[in-house]
Parts: C-alpha cells; sequence; structure tokens
C-alpha cells in the first residue's frame, strides 16, 4: 500500500510509523486513519517485528483532529471510519511506543490513549478541543481518557478543552515520562529496543494482562461520539468551523 498521510520503514524488530501531514500540523483525517490502520494490521501481522513506534515529525505530533471533514454531509460515515481505525488500534497485539512533542489534540490525544508507553518531550501539550464544536472526540477518546487518568482529571480536561502541559501530564498518568525535547527521539529508540529484547510471548501477554486489568482496550465511547454529531449546536458548531465564523450556540 502506498501512504500519503504517514510514513513507514522497519529497523530490525521496530516497526516504525511517522505522521506525515506537515501543512496541517498532522492532524488526524480519514485517509491518515485508514493508512494507520494498514500499517499497524501489517506490523502486527509480521513476525519478525515486535514494537511499533508511533511518533510525529517537525517538532509537533498532531495538532487536533480535521473538523472540517465532519461538516460536510456525510458526517455518520466518517464517524464509522474513526470507530474503526480505533479498533485496529485495540487489536494490535504489539507493543506500541508513542513518541510525542509539541501539539497533541483532539485525534492526536487519542492515538496517545491508544498508545501502551508514552513519551513526551517537555514542550508537549495534550487537550480534546472537540467541546467548542459540541462534538465528543471520535475514537472513544473521553473513555479512553477517563480509563487513563480518572474520572475528575477526565471531566476537567474534556468539559474545558484546555491545554495541559507535559508535567501535569506525567503526574496524572497520561503520559508514562517526560524527557527533554532534544532527547525525545533517542530515549523512543532505546526504549522500543529494550522492549524488542525481551522475550515476545512475554510481551504479548504482559499488554494483554494490563489491558484486562483496565478494563480492556473497548471504545466504548464511540456511540456517545456519533450521537453528538447529531445535535443542533454541534451541526452549527460545524458550519461556523466551515464559514470561518464564531459559532451561536442555542444549546440543544
Amino acid at each position: 500500500m502506498d501512504f500519503e498521510t504517514i510514513t513507514v520503514e522497519s529497523n530490525n524488530a521496530i516497526g516504525m510509523i511517522t505522521l506525515n501531514r506537515p501543512a496541517s500540523m498532522n492532524a488526524v483525517c480519514a485517509a491518515m486513519l485508514r493508512e494507520l490502520a494498514a500499517a499497524i494490521g501489517d506490523f502486527d501481522a509480521e513476525e519478525s517485528i515486535r514494537v511499533i513506534v508511533l511518533k510525529g515529525d517537525a517538532g509537533f505530533f498532531a495538532a487536533g483532529t480535521d473538523m472540517s471533514e465532519f461538516a460536510a454531509a456525510d458526517a455518520a460515515g466518517k464517524s464509522e471510519l474513526y470507530a474503526k481505525a480505533a479498533d485496529a488500534f485495540a487489536r494490535c497485539s504489539k507493543p506500541i511506543v508513542a513518541g510525542v512533542a509539541g501539539y497533541v489534540f483532539g485525534g492526536g490525544l487519542e492515538l496517545v490513549l491508544m498508545s501502551d508507553v508514552v513519551i513526551a518531550a517537555d514542550n508537549a501539550r495534550f487537550g480534546f478541543p472537540e467541546i467548542t464544536l459540541g462534538v465528543l472526540p471520535q475514537m472513544g477518546g473521553a473513555a479512553l481518557l477517563a480509563g487513563r487518568v480518572g474520572r475528575a482529571k477526565a471531566m476537567d480536561i474534556l468539559l474545558t478543552g484546555r491545554h495541559v502541559g507535559a508535567q501535569e501530564a506525567l503526574a496524572c498518568g497520561l503520559v508514562s515520562r517526560v524527557v527533554d525535547g532534544a532527547d525525545l527521539l533517542n530515549e523512543v529508540g532505546e526504549t522500543a529496543e529494550r522492549i524488542a529484547d525481551m522475550p515476545a510471548v512475554g510481551v504479548k501477554l504482559a499488554k494483554q494482562a494490563v489491558s484486562q486489568a483496565c478494563g480492556g482496550r473497548e471504545i466504548s465511547g464511540g456511540a456517545a461520539a456519533a450521537l453528538s454529531l447529531m445535535s443542533v449546536d454541534a451541526r452549527e458548531g460545524l458550519a461556523a468551523l466551515r464559514e470561518n465564523r464564531a459559532p451561536k450556540y442555542v444549546h440543544k
């Protein structure tokens, strides 16, 4: 498969995926999700690959979700596609190590929440701005966030749409560790190599055990996310985005 929104390469036992939409600061779109699902499926099926690395490029991870796609008439179809892409992450039996810097918003944060080890640069900032448009994260991000950081912190992040800095993200368990930005790629590479050197069956079982203990990786928020697109205010928010104006919400 030819990729346009990501780059894919393998280095011994490590499969590397780099988000590659620099013009939009790697905003997550339907095409990117299709390619991510394909790449993850291929790496998961390749016996020689034992770890998958997911990273951004050009100093940022992903600045959000391309919500302009949901302003179109086929928003429900886009929502279904996002759910299917999330399922590809959930089915992956191999550990996914994410290296993130700069903006990690919207769909970018959802990709982080679907990863197993998250190493953040000290300049990373996280958030779900979707609430400002009256919609929810489209890959089950609300449920995934609650599972990662707990109810109180998830409500704080989701309902305000505020940005969370790297140290706050570390303190609440959103990320695994924080490093100097200059060391990010080395830290990610060394971590992936360390995991790849471990017995593959043990790694797979460890991932399963942790996932089960944390309630699995089911995308229970998918139905709510799809419903959020049907509200009056969501339609207004998306229309305002498309028309480059301030939205006028009626809270319905």
